[in-house]
């Protein structure tokens, strides 16, 4: 009992300096290779300023000196211990072994947090190679998810490694909360997977005017939850993406044209001379209009003898699909027409007012 109890002390004192010579060791380099680490990123940063050009280059370049940063200090103590048996003391290699595993692991975690940035900036420059906006709507909404993936597998991996049996309790615990919340907020899961259906099929681009059967206006965003539309009114709408996936929208913005229907009215006691000469006035007035093309000529016809008037139905097609003009130009066709019907003294019904379209 005397003997052991001389010894223990001494072999105490013994293995404190070899510890602490130890920890100065691993920490020494560590620094060193956060100092390497260090370096090649800021060289590789530089190195991708280069290459501003390809964006796709540029990211790489950029997400690989961005990894080093992590991968190089934890694998110089990772290939040290490794080339060094004997190194650490039999009651710190498991501890030491499962430390140094876990600094692996962070670093590749990391190192593809990083590496995600090269396929965005892929998808980013084919989205950029489309006119519809939506796809660098789409872009950041992929890069977030992603990088919440990497994040939450890198951690879970992370947890088996200090504890596996911590890690399947975690993992059970995502399961049945993954369930839960899944049931809590089936509405928002709707609007989400809507967002993206809207994406996908894209009916429409941000700044595009649409009807959606109940409102008319032009889309001024696209989230996870809804889509904003700036009404006509002024008035700003916002409809969830559930409901909007399921509506036929009218993307009045895509139209290469504009039809319009106008009907001229003439008293019912109007000779049929004249109903002709109406018709033949509208006629006239129609040839080679302003916004006109060959493949849509205009329709003029005599429609039917209503219960108050006649009525003369004319229908054409204006290009381009400017409402604006299209607009003025029918004030000054409706003028002109008016003016004629005058002169050759044709009258208006006066009941009933025009319809159109």
């Amino acid at each position: 009992m005397t003997l052991f109890a001389q010894t223990e002390p001494a072999a105490a004192a013994a293995t404190a300096p070899l510890d602490t010579n130890l920890i100065a060791m691993a920490l020494a380099y560590i620094v060193a290779g956060a100092a390497v680490g260090w370096a090649s990123k800021r060289v590789l940063g530089w190195i991708s300023g280069l290459f501003r050009r390809s964006p796709v280059i540029e990211a790489l370049i950029a997400a690989v000196g961005r990894s080093l940063q992590y991968l190089i200090p934890a694998y110089t103590l990772f290939f040290y211990e490794n080339h060094n048996p004997g190194l650490i003391p039999a009651h710190y290699e498991v501890l030491a072994g499962r430390a140094i595993e876990l600094l692996v692991s962070l670093a590749h975690t990391a190192s593809v947090f990083q590496m995600v940035a090269v396929p965005i900036a892929w998808a980013q420059k084919l989205a950029n190679r489309t006119d519809n906006k939506l796809d660098d709507v789409l872009v950041p909404m992929l890069a977030t998810v992603t990088r919440i993936a990497v994040v939450l597998v890198g951690g879970v991996k992370a947890v088996s490694i200090i504890d596996p049996e911590i890690s399947r309790s975690i993992l059970g615990l995502l399961a049945a909360g993954g369930i839960g919340i899944a049931f809590a907020s089936q509405d928002t899961l709707k609007n989400v997977f809507g967002a993206v259906m809207l994406i996908v099929d894209q009916p429409f681009t941000l700044g595009d005017i649409i009807n959606t059967g109940s409102h008319e206006g032009k889309v001024r965003a696209l989230g996870l939850r809804s889509t904003t539309i700036e009404l006509n009114d002024g008035q700003t709408l916002t409809i969830p993406n559930s409901d909007l996936a399921n509506r036929s929208i009218v993307n009045l913005s895509r139209r290469d044209f504009i039809r319009a229907l106008e009907l001229v009215r003439l008293e019912t006691n109007t000779p049929a001379e004249q109903v002709l000469q109406a018709a033949d006035i509208v006629r006239k007035a129609l040839e080679g209009h302003e916004g006109s093309d060959p493949r849509h000529p205009p329709l003029v016809s005599v429609l039917e003898l209503a219960e108050w008037s006649v009525n003369v139905r004319c229908i054409y097609w204006y290009y381009p699909a400017d409402l604006r003009r299209q607009l003025d130009f029918h004030q000054r066709l409706t003028v002109r027409i008016a003016e004629k019907l005058q002169e050759a003294g044709i009258r208006l019904a006066v009941q009933g007012t025009p319809q159109q379209r």
